[in-house]
């Protein structure tokens, strides 16, 4: 028996539509929940593709734009139901931003909001600093980072930072309302996405010691096992300061003053203070302070091989928002430093344009936005839009070597593979919203959110409580212990990955494709954990896909 491939939450009516047979045939159909047929279409045999395995033929149906909810048919192989409409991923958009409502630590969480997620305040006692005869500190509060209870300024900083952009980008994710205590501004409350994401800004801004640098991590100092937050009773340390997080810190708060600033002069004022004594701190301490985890600690270590695209991101960032000349001076001398870097990476085989580049451990990508942002006629602007046009069209021509038009190639089905296309769709998003639009861009995101929502050789939607096949079983220690049947709502999987990293994972079969590397399993950390930062750029890119309306 075959099966058909197909993205579970639906479609917008303009919107390119396709399923991915893995047999063959000529024909297909769609069918209205009645079983009434309502489109006949062609097959197209695209043939065998390396990232699936599969020999595919792919349907078609672009042209087909009656509202409704349907599935496509095939001899007697028939989809999961989908959805075809101008508010299809409405429900979507609100699951992804309230995750991080659930992610809370401290005592954030109100039974009111969280209903049967509801967990008793967590991580309230004051941290240890590693390696100091120093009274403990508060660092209360924030989002816990992954699966496991750790809170970590990088990853926290890059999180914040594609969901702020996303705000720069598309101001209609300010509309988008998910059901979480309001906070009051000056004029009256924050949009619901701006009183998440202070959660977070302020438990960074604890993060910043009095000189300006900036702790690393705050986190116990061996992961926890599987038990509730409240739990976790070991203690709270914070671990040595970094440029890294100095620096992603800096950029980060000045991005935050550029929003909030409309909303509560105040708190803005106080994140630019900040941002400009993080960046003090990191003129006056040049050289790089990478991290590395204490012996026998086994808590994310989030190193990084130099901190150059970390202080190109603050320079580009402070640029934007002062508009002071220094930090544009600053921007192009750490983009002179990071291009020699970068040849010498890739001398040893790294891939890819830096400067689109929107992960946690090379953040420069991040600056490229504020430049975009600034969008001044200059020679690093124009180079800028020319790396993101360029990393643009490469990604258009991966998609068209695969059967379900992914952007991906077989080398980036590694761990949190879905984070991978995440950064790939943000750089399709920008640059077809923002220098050079063409149909290719769109259609290429539209196949990448497809594949992450189910039109994929595991037929898994990868985004829990959206789709009939939605995963189940994060690596997340709330949702495994919680007596709970099924996870909150709107978590991105890490998704495939060849490396296979955890002894449950080498359950999959030897030789297996790329796109068949995963298992939706609790014990499959390489796999099946969670992160802010796989949801925060998919929030960026939902954002994009509400422009289209």
């Amino acid at each position: 028996m075959g099966r058909i491939f197909m993205n579970q939450v639906g479609f917008t009516p303009d919107s390119s539509k396709k399923a991915v047979l893995d047999f063959g045939g000529s024909e297909f159909n769609i069918k209205d929940l009645n079983d009434k047929t309502v489109y006949e279409g062609k097959l197209s045999h695209f043939g065998t593709d390396e990232i699936s395995g599969e020999d595919v033929s792919v349907a078609d149906f672009s042209d087909f734009k009656e509202k409704g909810k349907y599935y496509v048919t095939s001899g007697d192989v028939r989809s999961t139901s989908f959805e075809i409409g101008e508010d299809v991923y409405d429900g979507l958009m609100k699951d992804i931003c309230k995750c991080f409502y659930f992610l809370r630590c401290g005592d954030a969480l109100s039974k009111e909001y969280a209903g049967q997620y509801y967990h008793e305040p967590c991580h309230m006692s004051k941290a240890t600093v590693y390696g100091e005869d120093t009274e403990p500190v508060d660092v209360t509060g924030g989002w816990h980072d992954a699966g496991d209870y750790g809170r970590y300024s990088t990853a926290g900083a890059v999180a914040v930072a594609h969901i702020l952009y996303g705000v720069r980008f598309f101001e209609d994710i300010l509309k988008v309302e998910f059901n979480i205590p309001k906070v009051k501004c000056d004029k009256g409350n924050l949009p619901d996405i701006l009183a998440e994401v202070k959660v977070e800004l302020d438990f960074l801004k604890k993060m910043q010691r009095e000189n300006g640098s900036v702790w690393h991590k705050v986190t116990t100092f061996c992961h926890a096992p599987f038990v509730m937050p409240e739990e976790d009773k070991e203690e709270l340390f914070l671990f040595p300061v970094s440029s890294l997080a100095t620096a992603d810190i800096a950029a980060v708060f000045a991005l935050a003053y550029s929003i909030y600033k409309d909303y509560d002069a105040a708190y803005a004022k106080s994140l630019l203070e900040a941002s400009k004594k993080a960046y003090k701190w990191l003129k006056e301490n040049p050289d790089e302070l990478l991290f590395f985890n204490a012996e026998g600690s086994n808590t994310g270590q989030y190193d990084e091989a130099e901190d150059i695209s970390n202080r190109f991101w603050a320079a580009a960032s402070l640029y934007e928002v002062t508009k002071d000349k220094s930090y544009y001076e600053d921007t192009l001398a750490q983009k002179e430093r990071l291009v020699a870097f970068d040849l010498q990476a890739k001398k040893k085989g790294y891939q890819g344009d830096v400067f689109t580049c929107l992960g946690w451990a090379e953040v420069a990508g991040l600056g490229s936005l504020s430049i975009l942002l600034k969008d001044a006629d200059d020679e690093l602007t124009r180079d800028i839009k020319k790396r993101f046009e360029g990393e643009a069209d490469r990604l258009v021509s991966n998609a068209g070597k695969n059967g379900f038009g992914l952007c991906m190639e077989a080398k980036d089905f590694i761990w949190g593979s879905n984070m991978e296309l995440l950064k790939y769709l943000m750089i399709l998003t920008v640059t077809d919203k923002k220098i050079s639009h063409k149909k290719e861009y769109k259609d290429a995101i539209t196949s990448g959110l497809d594949y992450l929502l189910g039109c994929n050789s595991m037929d898994v939607s990868y985004v829990t409580g959206n789709g009939e096949k939605a995963f189940k079983n994060p690596h997340l220690r709330p949702t495994a212990v919680d007596d709970i049947e099924e996870p909150w709502p709107g978590l991105v999987s890490g998704g495939p990955n060849v490396g296979l990293q955890d002894e449950r994972a080498k359950e999959v079969p030897a030789g297996s494709a790329p796109m068949k590397c995963y298992l939706d399993h609790i014990d499959c950390y390489s796999l099946n954990e969670i992160t802010i930062y796989w949801n925060s750029p998919l929030v960026f890119v939902m954002a994009g896909m509400m422009s289209y309306r």
